[in-house]
């Protein structure tokens, strides 16, 4: 049964006149997102006629809305249905879906959720989605561009990278003896971006052989040329040698001693972007000997992962760390403890091995 009166208040609205006649194409949902009305633009895209899909859920063998690597978005707090729906306000999915067509195939859309409200009351929403092949294509050639940037792992080094849509703003620089990992503010295409750029502004700072502990402020000093706002990273770089790594912390997570499931207490410099990194002295510079067991860089997606019982938080991940995990495991182990279908946030790793 749909929810009472949305259909009849788009009927004495002119609203399904006029969604009807929309170059766009659309459907109503009531408020338990059950499927009322569907345009003449939905039937022309995806093939299904509105008598096969009036009165089912989206989720319900119709368009059936997934990520793209695959994870339902349908009832999912994802849904932009679904939160325009909770919130009264439109909601825009920031990446394409895909959408399950008559023919079996899927199709990459852009998805807008609209609400629909009678005297401040929610009744339902309307979502359009259209085409998104050819923004799909350029999505697909953005993030095989990123994908190519992280390093291979070596004998000692594995590294991880997983961005929450595809295209994310954590980066891993590697160029031997220099290894380390930054998380850009920010996520999607923006923070890609930039990530690109900071990781060619380390490629020229680098070349000039810095002292480690110059390598904040040298990074500052190069980023403010390009004038950008409300945008900060943090990180952990550092170099390699002979089994030890010396590093600098720039208002980064602590990292991990994974074989003895400690958290390593560091010495912290400002990070990166707001204009207050300085000419930093050796006394910054962290040390870790791989004898005293493998380490583990990470971003903050890792430890705000949320759980059913709140945040994972640094405590979290311990608890669940074995010390001969990869970082394959260790991400397996957080997914199984995530509460909502979707990673939220970019998660990224660097795990140093003896």
């Amino acid at each position: 049964m749909f929810s009472e009166g949305i259909l009849e208040h788009l009927q004495e609205t002119k609203v399904v006149d006029f969604l009807d006649e929309l170059e766009i194409p659309a459907y109503v949902v009531d408020k338990n997102r059950r499927i009322v009305f569907w345009n003449k633009q939905a039937t022309k895209l995806t093939g299904y006629e509105a008598n096969e899909v009036v009165g089912k859920f989206c989720a319900e063998q119709v368009l059936n809305h997934v990520d793209r690597t695959g994870i339902p978005v349908c009832n999912t707090e994802l849904c932009p249905l679904y939160q325009s729906i909770k919130n009264g306000i439109p909601v825009q999915v920031p990446f394409a879906v895909y959408g399950l067509t008559k023919s079996g195939k899927r199709r990459p859309f852009s998805v807008v959720g609209l609400p629909i409200k009678k005297d401040n009351e929610v009744l339902g929403a309307i979502e359009l989605f259209t085409d998104a092949e050819k923004m799909d294509a350029d999505m697909s050639l953005a993030i095989r561009i990123q994908e190519s940037f992280v390093p291979q792992n070596t004998e000692n080094i594995e590294f991880f990278y997983r961005p929450s849509t595809g295209l994310g703003g954590d980066m891993i620089y590697y160029n031997p003896p220099w290894v380390g990992i930054i998380d850009i503010s920010g996520h999607g295409i923006a923070a890609a971006l930039v990530s690109m750029l900071v990781r060619t502004t380390l490629d020229t700072i680098i070349a000039f052989d810095p002292p480690l502990q110059g390598l904040p402020f040298l990074l500052e000093n190069e980023l403010k040329k390009f004038s950008f706002q409300n945008i900060y990273l943090t990180g952990v770089i550092g170099q390699l040698s002979e089994g030890v790594y010396r590093f600098v912390n720039m208002g980064h997570p602590s990292p991990i001693n994974v074989t003895k499931k400690t958290l390593i207490e560091t010495k912290n410099v400002i990070p990166v972007g707001f204009g207050f990194s300085e000419e930093y002295d050796e006394s910054v510079i962290n040390t870790h000997n791989l004898n005293d067991g493998n380490l583990l860089l990470y971003t903050d997606g890792l430890t705000e992962i949320k759980t059913k019982s709140g945040m994972l938080t640094s405590q979290g991940l311990l608890d669940i760390l074995s010390p001969n995990d990869t970082t394959s495991t260790i991400y397996l182990k957080t997914l199984h403890l995530r509460a909502p279908g979707l990673q939220e946030d970019d998660i990224t790793m660097i795990l140093f091995k003896k």
